[in-house]
């Protein structure tokens, strides 16, 4: 029997003013899932409180059959999730491609006084290599295009070893070309990787093969096809 990795139980969650209004979901271990629906429908919203960044006003999360009720549980479920963003603007710190993807390490494997190791660096090279960035890691990060930037970020996700990974509008601002070659990587890497893959988009795009799509509006959710 395949195990959820994430489970939403008549979940109310909001800012003062209720956005989520009892959703319930079940979300497959190791599937690409996808939820999509339009500005301000509460995707944004889910995946904070998917990550343990928001805290329900009410119901219910278990996350990899741990329940999720604490403040020790959601930095548990921090250190077990990875997070890609929309395209990061163009950073004004001088700093490698490497050194941003060892980023992703930070508060998992090292923190405080404690030092990146081997280890660390052999799993950014290991990564990077993953996304097709390897020859890159020298480069100033300032300088790559925002496909380039976005397959760094993925780098930076996914180094940290995550059980489930996170993606908040990931194809947003970069041309078709490039949203087509990421749509791609992010699905071959979870089919090779098989972590379980959160995808909120706008709109659904040509390439992604979800596992299951699901529409979210107004704060509650329902399946939107048969995949």
């Amino acid at each position: 029997m395949r195990v959820n990795a994430v489970e939403l139980k008549d979940i109310h969650a909001g800012y003062g003013f209720e956005v989520l209004k009892g959703l319930t979901l079940s979300i497959p271990s190791g599937s690409l899932f996808g939820i999509f629906g339009p500005n301000g429908a509460g995707k944004s919203t889910l995946l904070k409180v998917i990550g343990g960044l928001l805290v329900p006003d009410s119901g219910h999360l278990f996350v990899l059959e741990r329940k999720v009720s604490s403040e020790a549980d959601r930095y548990w479920l921090k250190r077990n999730i990875g997070y890609l963003a929309q395209i990061q603007s163009t950073n004004q710190l001088p700093i490698t491609v490497e050194d941003t993807v060892l980023l992703g390490r930070w508060g998992r494997f090292f923190y405080g006084m404690k030092r990146p190791n081997m280890t660390d660096y052999l799993r950014v090279e290991e990564t990077l290599a993953l996304v097709g960035m390897v020859e890159f890691r020298k480069r100033d990060w300032r300088s790559l295009s925002g496909g380039q930037r976005q397959r760094v970020a993925l780098a930076r996700a996914l180094v940290r070893d995550p059980h489930i990974l996170l993606m908040d509008e990931p194809t947003t601002y970069l041309d078709q070309k490039a949203q087509d070659e990421l749509i791609e990587l992010i699905t071959r890497l979870q089919s090779q990787l098989q972590i379980t893959s959160i995808v909120v988009t706008h709109q659904l795009q040509s390439g992604w093969q979800f596992s299951q799509s699901w529409q979210i509006n107004h704060g509650l959710i329902s399946r939107c096809c048969v995949d």
